[in-house]
């Protein structure tokens, strides 16, 4: 919960400087070299990689949609806030993977935001129920088109678990 505090504080603090400075190239550099450097930090020892594809259906702001990678399985979820400003989205989402191993299904609350330039979003979060509870979770996603969708629009990216996240609590690591 004090992570994603945190984040929707540093979002505040994005939101403020963006509407007091205005949106400026040296701002979407800082944001792109913020995703950047995430990206590069890779999957650390024990850390839980996943694709996914996912897309709005019934209607918003329902989504479904598969996952892969160390987890094989089903992906649901929806949006909770959507806040649209003139360079990014402010999003806050529940993500709920169903894997078909059911021991390794979970649910995480993100937050983060959606460059709408770029299509590119980068939100954070932490597992709240299921398998891995109480560990951070790192959200990349880009926008596509894609066939699945009733409005021809997915979104593919990947999430991580950070399995370090939370040393205290490594009883529900396996």
């Amino acid at each position: 919960m004090r992570s994603m505090l945190r984040v929707l504080s540093a979002l505040a603090l994005v939101v403020a400087l963006t509407v007091i400075t205005g949106p400026s190239a040296s701002a979407a550099s800082a944001r792109g070299a913020e995703a950047q450097s995430r990206a590069s930090a890779g999957k650390g020892a024990g850390d839980v990689q996943l694709t996914y594809t996912k897309w709005f259906a019934p209607a918003y702001p329902t989504m479904q949609g598969v996952v892969g990678g160390d987890i094989e399985g089903t992906f649901g979820g929806a949006v909770l806030t959507r806040t649209v400003l003139p360079t990014v989205v402010l999003l806050e989402a529940r993500y709920e993977i169903i894997a078909s191993n059911p021991s390794h299904s979970f649910t995480a609350m993100i937050a983060g935001s959606l460059d709408r330039a770029t299509g590119l979003a980068v939100l954070d979060g932490t597992v709240t129920a299921g398998w891995l509870t109480g560990k951070a979770v790192h959200v990349e996603f880009q926008t596509i088109s894609c066939t699945q969708a009733p409005n021809g629009t997915c979104f593919t990216g990947t999430i991580r678990v950070i399995k370090a996240s939370n040393p205290g609590n490594d009883e529900n690591d396996d």
